[in-house]
């Protein structure tokens, strides 16, 4: 018995109890939309259930393995890992702010050192500068050096122009006309000098000395003597001859000399070494005393080589007068013994700057 019938016989027993009226017009579309509905619910609960034994299926003989794994044991494996991976994270992060807080104090310092240089660079600047124009007065008055001096003066106007303060115009304004002064100044060619100096002193070996030249005066005069003997011996014949002879001996007792002055005195052959030595060390104490500033004792050590030169040479060679006129010339280069005055750049710096005086 369907749905249908039982609706029918249910109608008819309606019908027969009551009055009959007229039924809507729409109750004849309900029973297709019921009977729709009904089989969707049927056609979902099959795939439901067919889905459900497919799973099954899968998992009693394909997948058998999964009943006998120990899920709870895992589950607690995995929470420990957490818990661990945590911890370390804990670490990490605890790590990473002493590293923060390290690189802050680390900013801090550079910030401060930067700071100290900044307001150090003014100070250190015209230290620099200062300790610059001391050495151009050193080497200018103790050294005799302007060349150093000038290189010294115009490195502290470069400093000084680094800073590119207007406060420090006067100072600059010093610097220029000592400069200016330096430039104008009249150079000594010291390099020069030393080597004309060291050229002389190699040269020393080949100066002929006076001995040789009254050695060969006296080999010269042997003939004469001999000669002499043999006309006194022939002259002995007679008496007048003899007389003469003998006031002739007397006379030669005393001999004046007008020339006393040109004779070089006579040095033994053994000493001649030493003499060389002596001119060379004169020649050579020139060169250390030009090199040195000492311009006296330069002075003293040429006119010393000059008069060993005039006293045991022999004069009149080429050699010795070549050597007796380059040491007149090197005498009598123009020595600058005042120089300029370049102190009052640094007074006036010191005085700027609020430093003391040096003692």
């Amino acid at each position: 018995m369907t749905d249908t019938d039982s609706k029918n016989t249910a109608a008819e027993q309606a019908t027969a109890t009551k009055p009959v009226t007229p039924a809507p017009k729409k109750s004849g579309d309900e029973p297709p939309k019921g009977r729709l509905l009904g089989g969707l619910a049927v056609i979902l609960a099959s795939l439901a259930l067919i889905a459900s034994g497919y799973l099954w299926y899968i998992m009693l003989y394909e997948r058998a393995d999964l009943f006998s794994r120990d899920i709870v044991g895992a589950l607690d494996r995995i929470e420990s890992s957490s818990n661990q991976a945590q911890e370390t994270l804990a670490g990490s992060q605890a790590e990473i702010k002493t590293l923060k807080e390290t690189q802050d104090a680390i900013r801090a310092s550079l910030e401060k050192l930067n700071s100290d240089l900044r307001s150090n660079r003014l100070e250190w600047a015209l230290t620099e500068t200062e300790q610059l124009m001391i050495i151009a007065n050193n080497r200018l008055q103790l050294g005799r050096d302007p060349s150093s001096a000038l290189a010294a003066l115009r490195a502290a106007d470069r400093q000084l122009q680094q800073l590119a303060m207007p406060k420090f115009l006067p100072v600059r304004r010093e610097l220029a006309r000592e400069i200016t002064s330096l430039e104008s100044h009249e150079k000594l060619d010291i390099g020069g000098i030393t080597l004309r100096l060291a050229t002389l002193a190699d040269n020393v070996d080949k100066l002929p000395l006076a001995l040789d030249i009254r050695l060969r005066e006296v080999a010269q005069a042997e003939p004469s003597a001999a000669e002499n003997k043999m006309q006194v011996a022939s002259a002995d014949r007679n008496w007048r001859q003899s007389a003469r002879s003998l006031w002739q001996d007397i006379l030669s007792l005393v001999r004046i000399r007008e020339d006393v002055a040109s004779q070089r005195p006579l040095l033994p052959p053994e000493q001649q070494y030493f003499l060389r030595e002596n001119l060379r060390l004169m020649l050579l104490s020139a060169q250390q005393a030009i090199l040195q500033g000492s311009f006296p004792t330069y002075q003293e050590n040429l006119k010393s080589a000059q008069r060993l030169l005039k006293d045991y040479f022999d004069y009149e060679a080429q050699v010795v007068t070549a050597m007796q006129a380059e040491l007149t010339r090197l005498q009598s280069a123009k020595i600058l013994t005042d120089m300029p005055d370049i102190t009052t750049s640094l007074s006036t710096l010191r005085r700027m700057s609020g430093r003391s005086e040096a003692p």
